[in-house]
């Protein structure tokens, strides 16, 4: 896993925003930077691979209050982005991660990574003609490179192993920011039974 940070300050928008989890917590405020600190750090010792972590400001919908969050990404799935942050609100602390995927029509992209399979959608031929190609162009990617490079995958071409994957890659992304919040409060003598576990969205993660 590699780590690095740049300050270019992307948008969250609404829209692309396929899975979410927040939780309000009340007498935390000011610990966001700790929290987020924490939440990295617990992401590295996973030691996930083809899995990147930044820290970096992104404003939320079209807003233009910068926040710090941090952001992780999978390398087999480049369209998909989690990012992690706890901002105060109302001197509280407002926990929250979204995941986006960056495609053109949201909804499409949404509905077809919940139910593409292969009993539907393109022809075996065409689906094929792509695999080959993308297997092509790792090649190439790994000639260039040097080493490894995996085959890129769209959430409209994922496959019912790649939802899999991606979603033991998202529990691991939520458990690692429940873990962090649980310690963070006990710490600080808060009741963290009173934390809400469940994301919404289609992965319904717990």
């Amino acid at each position: 896993m590699s780590f690095f940070s740049f300050n270019k300050a992307p948008s969250i928008d609404e829209d692309k925003i396929v899975q979410e989890w927040s939780q309000l917590v009340l007498q935390m405020g000011n610990k966001g930077e700790e929290l987020l600190k924490s939440i990295a750090a617990k992401i590295q010792e996973l030691n996930m691979p083809l899995v990147t972590l930044v820290r970096k400001e992104a404003t939320l919908g079209k807003s233009d209050n910068r926040y710090e969050f941090v952001a992780v990404k999978h390398e087999k799935y480049p369209d998909y982005e989690v990012w992690i942050g706890a901002i105060d609100r109302a001197g509280q602390l407002k926990v929250s991660w979204f995941l986006t995927a960056t495609l053109p029509n949201i909804v499409t992209a949404k509905m077809r990574a919940i139910n593409q399979a292969s009993r539907g959608g393109k022809p075996k031929r065409l689906r094929f003609e792509q695999r080959l190609g993308r297997m092509l162009a790792q090649k190439i990617n790994e000639k260039i490179a040097g080493k490894p490079v995996p085959i890129r995958v769209r959430p409209d071409e994922m496959t019912m192993d790649d939802k899999e994957e991606y979603g033991v890659f998202m529990s691991l992304i939520h458990q690692a920011v429940l873990t962090s919040l649980e310690e963070m409060m006990n710490n600080l003598n808060l009741d963290f039974s009173k934390v809400d576990k469940h994301s919404e969205g289609f992965l319904n993660l717990s």
